[in-house]
């Protein structure tokens, strides 16, 4: 909940005008009934130089309601209001046909206008001189519907948005990895021509076997250091190419285990 001073004093409307210094309206992103009960909590027509956001929003208010209620005010009467609502073309002097009446030091709080607020606004705004067939001046809902502009920034932001994904997805599909891995025999006696031979047999899309050589480890054993490159995006997971493919539970004839000695993205 937005709070503000009493707007029919310069503190008021100076806080007000902070407050739209990064705003169009009061709440959200588009017009609401909270924009309608500051607008008719302010006695007339604010100083542009003084407060230029303030001027900037209660003349498009303004204009909105313009559209919203386009008849011509005739007056209405209504019991315990202070004075009669008196029609006119001009919203400001329509203020200061109604006596004014003091107000609460205390904060004024946006909420949903009464009856009265409503029957006041109408007299602001001042009707058409004559039905204008413009297709171009489309009608505006107050209440609801996103204005064209805001129809426009919304679409555009959207297709920021789905463009950077795009971007994304198809920058993942090109990331690759280089891994070299250790791959160890059972002892000093297995073939490591075997052992190569089956760590390069394993074929999946997107793994691609590179250079390799024999690593004394001791005891006359060696083990076959071998580098390989993956597609990310269709080589999920190395470990399991390993405990799948390679060592299989200690099924492989060859290979004790692999250790992967290095993991970079390319």
């Amino acid at each position: 909940m937005v709070n503000f001073p009493a707007l029919n004093k310069s503190d008021g409307l100076k806080a007000l005008d902070e407050h739209l210094l990064t705003r169009s309206y009061i709440t959200g992103y588009q017009a609401s009934r909270d924009d309608l009960s500051v607008w008719s909590a302010i006695d007339k027509a604010p100083s542009s130089s003084e407060f230029p956001h303030v001027t900037r929003w209660y003349n498009h208010i303004e204009a909105l309601l313009k559209k919203d209620f386009p008849g011509k005010a005739e007056g209405v009467s209504i019991a315990g209001s202070s004075a009669p609502l008196t029609g006119g073309t001009d919203a400001s002097a329509s203020k200061s046909a109604a006596p004014s009446a003091p107000k609460a030091a205390a904060p004024v709080v946006a909420a949903a206008p009464t009856s009265a607020a409503v029957q006041e606004a109408a007299t602001k705004a001042s009707p058409p001189a004559e039905d204008d067939d413009d297709d171009d001046d489309e009608d505006v809902d107050l209440f609801g519907e996103m204005t064209e502009e805001e129809k426009k920034a919304k679409e555009e932001k959207d297709a920021v948005i789905a463009a950077a994904k795009k971007r994304g997805a198809e920058k993942a599909k090109l990331t690759k990895s280089l891994i070299i891995m250790d791959v160890k025999p059972w002892d000093d006696t297995t073939d490591m021509s075997a052992l190569e031979a089956e760590v390069r047999g394993v074929n999946k899309d997107g793994l691609l076997w590179g250079a390799s050589k024999l690593v004394p480890v001791g005891f006359g054993i060696k083990k076959l250091q071998i580098t390989c490159v993956i597609e990310d995006a269709k080589v999920e997971s190395m470990d399991a190419v390993i405990e799948d493919d390679l060592v299989r539970d200690g099924e492989s004839e060859y290979i004790q285990s692999v250790d992967i000695q290095a993991f970079n993205k390319l």
